[in-house]
């Protein structure tokens, strides 16, 4: 026990040094902290974005619809969707299933036509389990005064959700009637009146441009679809088990269908998160180094200005290889401290802002901005302090290997 209290005394007498070396460990740690809960709050947010979105925690959909692109609407569809969705909902890990039925065409007002991507999807479930009507916008007041709103489950009812942009193309607003126009399965053009209900944010301009949603049975009418769905989006009782439940559900249906868990479809998230990582991994090097060079700095300071202390140890018994062990509880102890000061600053500031509510601009090619708010991630905590206690116990080890060179007689002698 002598090594750690003689570690201990040394950093407390070089009171100094000690605060300079832990500023830098403390600025170290909050840095990466907090920005590995800045990162943990934009991949879950782009995660839920990409569920709640529609893809679901597992979509099913036929083995040739990602291969290549449609002739007409339903090519690659899959044959029975609305059986499989109801053999799939008594399955115990299921909480729903939502079918859906993507379809293309061209809206028109009359004197414009513009092309749309469409989705048919359930009226009722949908709003259950998806963002829907986080995404409606207030729209033109249209007749008995309005605004927007969900699409009607009434039988026979032609509703149409635009996104912002398509509306905007088309001078359209709540209550405008307009017409779909697309093809059916068997190549043959359909069309049908509709009437918008209400405006759609996607938060993508390019979507918002393009996208409409219309019930089941409007879009199944459009392209005939009869039984037949493009996908089958499952939304599990427990999200944290969509890895573990794809095989056994891919295994459920057999060749019917193609099973892939939502992380491979939303290539989105897995750019932005390939990025995040490698922005926030080479900041992180870059502060390592940093802390490497302040702490080795300061161990190596320490080391020529206590020559002689270091020779009288050595005089009174102390092995070499037990001067570099002291060297290392000093750089133990600085990271220990520091990290602990750095913990608690973390907290504090990450409290702080998020009693702010701070507002976030936009990301690029997306409409609207949104709130910060830096996770709690104790595993980012524990890996940076790890990292930080490496960092400090490498630091050490050549100031540590420059001490256990010393020759006592010189080191008595050194002034």
């Amino acid at each position: 026990m002598i090594l750690p209290r003689l570690a201990l005394r040394n950093v407390l007498r070089n009171r100094r040094r000690t605060v300079l070396t832990l500023l830098v460990v403390i600025a170290g740690f909050m840095a990466l902290s907090l920005a590995g809960g800045f990162m943990a709050q934009t991949f879950d947010a782009l995660s839920q974005a990409a569920i709640r979105g529609g893809i679901g925690h597992i979509q099913l959909l036929n083995q040739n619809a990602l291969e290549g692109d449609e002739g007409q609407s339903l090519e690659f569809a899959i044959p029975d969707g609305e059986a499989l969705a109801a053999r799939l909902r008594t399955d115990p890990a299921v909480a729903e299933v939502l079918p859906r039925i993507q379809f293309m065409g061209l809206l028109s007002n009359g004197p414009k036509s513009v092309a749309f991507l469409g989705t048919g999807v359930d009226p009722v479930r949908e709003p259950q389990y998806m963002a829907v009507l986080d995404s409606l916008k207030d729209g033109a007041k249209a007749k008995g005064g309005a605004g927007s709103h969900w699409l009607s489950n009434a039988t026979g009812s032609r509703d149409v959700i635009l996104g912002v942009g398509l509306a905007k193309s088309l001078g359209a607003s709540v209550g405008s009637s307009l017409t779909l126009m697309s093809t059916n399965k068997d190549g043959g053009l359909n069309a049908l009146d509709v009437e918008v209900v209400g405006l759609q944010d996607q938060g993508l301009r390019e979507l918002n441009e393009r996208v409409l949603t219309v019930s089941l049975d409007t879009a199944a009418s459009l392209v005939d679809a009869g039984p037949a769905r493009s996908r089958l989006s499952i939304l599990l009782k427990h999200p944290g088990d969509t890895a573990k439940e794809l095989p056994r559900i891919q295994a459920l249906v057999g060749r019917d269908a193609q099973a892939l868990p939502w992380y491979e479809l939303a290539s989105f998230y897995k750019q932005v998160k390939l990025l995040y990582l490698a922005i926030f991994g080479f900041m992180g090097l870059v502060l390592f180094l940093v802390v490497l060079l302040a702490t080795a700095n300061t161990l190596l300071m320490s080391v020529m200005e206590r020559v002689r202390e270091f020779g009288t140890l050595r005089a009174m018994g102390l092995q070499a290889q037990q001067l570099t062990t002291l060297l290392q509880w000093e750089g133990a102890l600085l990271g220990l401290c520091g990290s602990g000061l750095g913990l608690l600053l973390t907290l504090i500031f990450r409290l702080a802002v998020n009693a702010l509510h701070l507002q976030m601009p936009a990301p690029p090619g997306t409409s609207h901005g949104y709130e910060l708010n830096i996770h709690f991630v104790p595993m980012v905590y524990l890996g940076v302090f790890i990292g930080l206690q490496l960092t400090l116990q490498f630091s050490a080890l050549l100031p540590g290997l420059k001490a256990a060179k010393l020759r006592i007689v010189e080191a008595l002698r050194h002034v």
